[in-house]
């Protein structure tokens, strides 16, 4: 039986993990060897190696897991979690938008599990009730923060500045802010500057350069948006310069296009280049193909990762440096500690991956339904874990928190049990079910993550070790 591990290995060494200490150890040639012929099922002609044996002995590589049940350690306590620590909330203002971006969930065509775009608009009773709900369920929250989505949320502009004021007057004494997304098209000189009065947290969406952009955000005669939003922005910068400072960009990446295309938004002469960028990858959804990866996208994404990395330790400019890539190794970084800290596998544990559903960003749809975020299926009866008028629905909120347990033997002895980044809505079949089947669908995208991730660690632990004379100052 194979032991639950990952190997790697780098210019400089060979690695394995072992799952269960949640460790990275150097290993010989030797050991390598027989570890993968191992898990490719060969048999082996040699002798087990004395280092393994030691290893052995101090109880690494063990073929058996040391989870026995997977079970969120705040089970017990969610119903606590969601009565008082609510900190975050996002009202879903319209189901109406002005675009029909081709990737889009909400797409009549993309998706027959959601819903598709509608007329449908979030009352101001609904809304109130909302803001009443958060102030109840926020006791032992410091700070609170609304969010407004849709659809596109500034059709709904009039909602919004009542929303704010109101809320505004029901958590005095606390700390609030706002945020909203928007694709930007309707911005004009009011919002902007009501916005900016009220300290609003603006992201835009946008991905990449007109020609990238188009091809997919596009109104609903099909004309691309790209034009628009440029000129909206620029109209920011012109009317109120330091709010323009703090906007932020969120860019879906679509791989199979050129990354230098891509990055193209970010460099000078552009209206959006000293704007945060917020990327994320096209992703697949359930019942569709998987996205494609252009080799123009995977061979400058990792050269352009690998400048961002020389930048951070001196060695190139930062100016210089694309800020997708900046964002992806400070991320990194930042993971460090905590995977060179280790978190052994315990008896009762559960894969990392699902959030704590309500706690961290409940999402209010125009109906009053509750749901773990924004990016869920509003139609799945599993997804939706309660409603403004019945309160939280915690047999739902449960078995969200332990998707795990839908696939406890398979989860129990895969490698990548502490660096799974699944998703609950990967389980959420198109019935408004939890599948265990469906969320086995999306292993091999986690485990390749995963598996980028702790290379990632590798390649940062190995240069103070193997490369400390190109970090000295004095070799600059």
């Amino acid at each position: 039986m194979n032991p639950m591990i990952a190997l790697f290995q780098t210019p400089n060494g060979k690695y394995v993990f072992d799952a269960n200490k949640d460790e990275m150890l150097p290993i010989s040639e030797e050991s390598f060897s027989y570890l993968n012929s191992l898990q490719a099922g060969r048999e082996t002609d040699f002798k087990v190696p004395s280092e393994l044996k030691e290893l052995m002995t101090h109880g690494y590589l063990n073929p058996e897991s040391a989870v026995r049940e997977i079970r969120h350690a705040y089970t017990d306590c969610l119903n606590t979690f969601l009565e008082r620590k609510i900190a975050k909330i996002t009202l879903q203002l319209t189901q109406d938008c002005n675009l029909r971006c081709k990737y889009c969930i909400y797409s009549e065509v993309h998706s027959l599990s959601q819903r598709s775009h509608s007329a449908k608009s979030m009352s101001w009773e609904t809304a109130k009730k909302a803001i009443d709900f958060l102030r109840e369920h926020s006791v032992d929250s410091p700070n609170v923060n609304i969010g407004f989505y849709g659809g596109e949320p500034l059709l709904e502009f009039p909602l919004l500045k009542k929303i704010i004021a109101y809320s505004k007057e029901s958590f005095l004494g606390k700390e609030i802010s706002f945020n909203m997304t928007t694709n930007g098209t309707v911005l004009n000189d009011e919002m902007i500057m009501y916005l900016k009065d009220e300290n609003v947290t603006l992201m835009i969406s946008l991905d990449g350069p007109k020609e990238i952009n188009d091809l997919n955000r596009v109104f609903a005669d099909g004309t691309g948006t790209f034009d628009t939003v440029a000129e909206r922005v620029n109209r920011v910068k012109e009317i109120a310069p330091d709010y323009a400072e703090k906007l932020q960009i969120s860019m879906v990446m679509d791989p199979g296009n050129d990354f230098d295309c891509i990055n193209e938004i970010c460099i000078s002469g552009s209206e959006f280049q000293k704007l945060y960028i917020s990327p994320t990858l096209l992703e697949r959804e359930l019942g569709h193909e998987n996205v494609s990866f252009s080799s123009d996208y995977v061979w400058k994404i990792e050269y352009n990762f690998f400048l961002a990395l020389l930048s951070h330790y001196g060695r190139y400019p930062k100016e210089l440096v694309s800020p997708i890539a900046e964002k992806g190794i400070a991320q990194a970084l930042e993971e460090y500690p905590r995977i060179a800290s280790g978190a052994f596998l315990r008896e009762t544990d559960v894969p990392s991956g699902p959030c704590i559903p309500g706690q961290m960003r409940l999402f209010i749809n125009v109906d009053g339904l509750f749901f773990p975020c924004e990016r869920v299926s509003e139609k799945s009866i599993a997804m939706c874990i309660g409603s403004l008028d019945d309160g939280f629905n915690l047999k739902n909120a449960k078995n969200i928190l332990n998707i795990g347990s839908l696939t406890e033997k398979e989860c129990k002895n895969c490698w990548c049990f502490r660096y799974c980044n699944m998703c609950a809505k990967k389980a959420d079949n198109q019935f408004g079910e939890l599948s265990g089947q469906c969320k086995l669908s999306f292993c091999k995208e986690a485990k390749d993550e995963a598996y980028q991730k702790l290379e990632t660690y590798l390649l940062i632990s190995e240069i103070p070790q193997f490369y400390a004379k190109q970090l000295c100052k004095e070799d600059l």
